[in-house]
């Protein structure tokens, strides 16, 4: 909390009636939006808003409002860097739909009026990429660009709030009861050695967070309304498993589960563990009703159109469909399950939460229900969960596998797919006919039968048996996949990376550090560098050399240039460069939105460098149209 929103709050204590937000701006030397915007934020650091509007004004809860008071001062919630203010800018604006004026911005980081203009051109070079412009009109700061590119920079921006670790074992200890931490995880880990099958940790704490969260709920008496019938979900040896878990449960917990809330689990299982996807939800629609499913279904939508991320996996829907399902349960009988990580995760994943909220609000008007902000905090829970996997999952390749259910051959090649390429490949189902596929959105076909040929996906055909030719095969083929994908980063933005601009065959030197001072001038020039890059690039060079065979890649190690941008100078004669003489320099100017992409460009530019028909081809190159032209032969397909 800043001084001044502390001196808002002191102010409305002092009030016995409501006060207008004009009055409160007179008083406080403040604008009337400045005064909107604190009493926002306010309301939103505790667990309950602390200020009420009405027609007549503004009035403080008073319990609520000596709470915040008593609390530490965090200076450090303001954004303090450049990227923490683009950020609280673009959030405010996309997210929160806030007019937003300069001079209270100014006023409100307390970061001067330049500053702030800097950020803005700074701001128009980082994100270009997202081609949306950041402009001041009439002091009011807007993004002008199309909607779905909005909602890309929106998505970027969320999946940079959620950590590589959203939930772990601590997050579940501060939540729930240790004791109930520490029996749960005993009987999983005991089901999994009798079963010889594994669950990586990921999954282990997925699993673990749902089945708190409904023992939670069956432990305050917020048991599931049960049905008359209960369908297989699992395969008849795994519901045995799952069933056997279920009986451990009921008695470690002395609770006895009714037919759904074992159905529940069975699905939760599902989900979580390491089986065969299904491809097919109509089993999901039978435990939860057609209603819920649809409603699911359609909000999940919303938020996809809203902030540009996709919550429709089944690992995301199956849980979250029977979460929302056990929700509308307890709502009914108008009780709440109490959440211990509200505050924190408010504070410490506040995009995150927002989009819980937007969900919650969806689902209330939809159901007609109250959602307390406990409940909108497990919600949070889940999104944050499934964020958490598709940010692991980014890297690897969208695959599908085809094979004949016969004599559980599907199960047995994806288990061993998946044993042997879980770090690679993310298998997201498995059909038995190649007309299944029509629909799915996927870069990789894995199939023991024939297919006919194409170009929209790369096929690989394998023997349902599988054995250590076919693995070291496929090492080989996923290896050669993942190269190409890297330098499709470069076809991809090309436009982006490279421009005329920054390309020279016409160097005045043949010096690297002279050829490295030349390249940052014009950079520098520019305004895509800051003037401490050339220090930094060649502090990184003398360092350790970056020239490979004909080519190097001196680059600066802060990440700090204003725009991602790719440097060219070809020379035909070559560069002395320490003890080698190159003849490609491509200085790569990486701005830190682009640090997690740095090392696969790295890699990328490389590999397009890798043979000695390259360096013939590439020193001979004149023009920027050769060489983009050079770049496009060098990449097989485009990710």
């Amino acid at each position: 909390m800043k001084e001044k929103q502390e001196n808002l709050l002191k102010l409305l204590l002092q009030q016995d009636t409501p006060i207008s937000s004009r009055m409160l701006a007179e008083q406080m030397n403040l604008s009337v939006r400045t005064i909107k915007n604190y009493i926002y934020d306010l309301n939103k650091l505790g667990a309950s808003p602390v200020i009420t509007s009405s027609n007549a004004g503004y009035q403080v809860i008073r319990e609520e409002a000596e709470k915040l008071l008593d609390k530490p001062k965090n200076d450090t919630a303001l954004p303090q860097t450049f990227k923490e203010r683009s950020f609280f800018i673009i959030k405010r604006i996309l997210m929160e739909n806030q007019r937003l004026n300069i001079f209270d911005l100014s006023e409100e980081l307390f970061v001067s009026y330049s500053t702030l203009k800097s950020d803005l051109s700074r701001m128009n070079k980082a994100y270009e990429k997202y081609h949306v412009k950041f402009v001041l009109k009439q002091d009011e700061i807007q993004i002008i660009g199309e909607e779905k590119e909005k909602r890309r920079l929106i998505s970027y921006i969320i999946f940079e709030e959620v950590p590589h670790k959203f939930i772990d074992k601590q997050i579940l200890e501060a939540t729930f009861d240790k004791a109930d931490i520490e029996k749960l995880s005993g009987i999983i880990h005991s089901i999994m050695q009798e079963s010889n099958y594994h669950l990586n940790d990921f999954s282990f704490v997925n699993l673990m967070l749902h089945l708190l969260i409904l023992l939670e709920s069956v432990r305050n008496d917020n048991s599931l309304v049960s049905r008359n019938w209960f369908s297989s979900w699992l395969r008849e040896d795994k519901a045995k498993l799952v069933t056997k878990m279920i009986g451990q449960i009921e008695t470690e917990f002395d609770l006895t589960l009714n037919r759904l809330e074992k159905e529940e689990i069975h699905m939760i299982f599902q989900a979580n563990a390491n089986y065969i996807p299904s491809n097919n939800l109509k089993e999901l629609e039978q435990i939860v009703g057609k209603e819920i499913s649809q409603t699911v279904e359609n909000v999940l939508e919303d938020v996809r159109q809203t902030f540009g991320i996709n919550l429709m996996s089944e690992n995301f829907i199956v849980p979250f469909s029977l979460h929302v399902s056990g929700l509308f349960s307890r709502a009914k009988q108008e009780t709440s399950l109490k959440n211990p990580m509200l505050n924190s995760l408010k504070k410490d994943f506040p995009m995150v939460y927002d989009i819980a909220v937007y969900l919650s609000l969806r689902l209330s008007r939809r159901f007609d229900i109250t959602i307390s902000e406990d409940e909108t905090a497990y919600i949070a829970l889940h999104i944050g969960s499934e964020l958490e996997g598709q940010k692991r999952n980014l890297s690897k390749i969208r695959t599908v596998l085809l094979c004949p259910k016969y004599m559980n051959l599907d199960e047995q090649l994806y288990e061993k797919l998946n044993h042997h390429f879980g770090n690679d490949l993310i298998i997201q189902t498995v059909v038995s006919k190649f007309s299944e596929i029509e629909a799915l959105d996927f870069e990789l076909l894995i199939t023991t039968l024939p297919v006919p040929e194409t170009t929209d996906f790369i096929v690989i055909e394998v023997s349902p048996i599988f054995n250590e030719e076919q693995r070291l095969m496929l090492i080989t083929e996923i290896g050669d996949i993942r190269l190409d994908r890297k330098k499709s980063i470069l076809r991809k933005n090309f436009e982006d990376y490279f421009d005329e601009k920054f390309f020279t065959s016409q160097l005045t030197t043949d010096f690297s550090d002279a050829v490295i001072d030349e390249l940052c001038c014009v950079l520098e020039k520019e305004a895509i560098v800051p003037p401490e890059f050339r220090t930094h690039v060649l502090e990184r060079e003398h360092a350790s050399s970056t020239a490979f065979e004909a080519i190097a890649i001196p680059h600066s190690v802060y990440m700090d240039a204003h725009q991602t941008v790719i440097s060219v100078a070809i020379s035909e004669k070559g560069i002395r460069w320490g003890e080698k003489r190159v003849h490609v320099v491509l200085l790569a100017a990486i701005n830190d939105i682009d640090r997690r992409l740095f090392t696969d460009i790295y890699e990328a530019l490389i590999s397009l460098f890798d043979s000695p028909q390259s360096y013939q081809e590439i020193k001979k190159i004149k023009t920027f149209d050769a060489f983009r032209s050079f770049i496009d032969t060098k990449i097989k397909r485009n990710y």
